[in-house]
């Protein structure tokens, strides 16, 4: 049987223990070395212990969301539709099989914005909770080199929110993409310190994601030098 550590790296462990992340990121084993350092930028990590708190102390550890990614990205032991829908998208196609799903995992950096437990599945960030998530994301993405970040979600405040955590001259361009149904891609080129870093927002690919359409946003994309 194949060793998980295979999938992930942790080479920036200790940095991210020193900034104090909330969550390990899943740092895929081939990001140091692809050309694009891509991050792919979540939501929220929600409380489903349902009063059990042994389960509850397994989602707060900090190698909670790297285990989850493993068992849910990888192995697919669970049907993640957030997942699935977005490997449709990365691939362009509809059943994604194992060789691709570990291509795509290893290669990028996953983790998510909000740097605190939802208590419920209807619980929603608060601006507060977006502003904290920002300021951790823009350390890190410093601290690994990212070049680029897809993030999920379209929120006005979830965009207000880093607009308003960005230091001056550090926001260079901001261009609205043809729409999807209702939504709008957003891309947003930043400079962090010498540092280049664009960002593209998309529908949150959980629900109502139509992958086809959010894919050729998503190739053109990763495809830009």
């Amino acid at each position: 049987m194949q060793d998980d550590s295979v999938y992930f790296d942790t080479h920036f462990d200790a940095a991210f223990e020193t900034a104090g992340m909330s969550w390990l990121p899943w740092v895929g084993s081939a990001f140091r070395s692809s050309a694009s350092r891509t991050v792919v930028l979540g939501e929220s990590i929600y409380d489903y212990s349902k009063g059990n708190a042994e389960v509850r102390n397994r989602i707060l550890g900090k190698e909670s969301l790297r285990r989850r990614h493993l068992a849910h990205g990888i192995h697919e032991k669970h049907k993640s539709r957030y997942l699935r829908n977005f490997a449709r998208a990365f691939f362009l196609k509809r059943k994604v099989g194992r060789a691709e799903r570990e291509l795509l995992w290893r290669q990028v950096v996953y983790l998510n914005l909000v740097p605190r437990m939802m208590k419920t599945l209807r619980d929603r960030p608060s601006e507060a909770d977006y502003r904290d998530g920002w300021r951790q994301f823009l350390a890190m993405a410093e601290l690994i080199e990212a070049r680029r970040c897809v993030v999920y979600g379209l929120e006005a405040v979830k965009i207000g929110a880093l607009r308003g955590s960005l230091a001056e001259g550090v926001l260079v361009k901001a261009e609205r993409l043809p729409a999807i149904g209702k939504n709008q891609p957003l891309r947003l080129s930043l400079n962090i310190k010498g540092h280049p870093l664009e960002m593209l927002f998309i529908r949150h690919p959980s629900a109502f994601f139509r992958w086809d359409e959010w894919g050729v946003v998503l190739q053109q994309f990763l495809a830009a030098e």
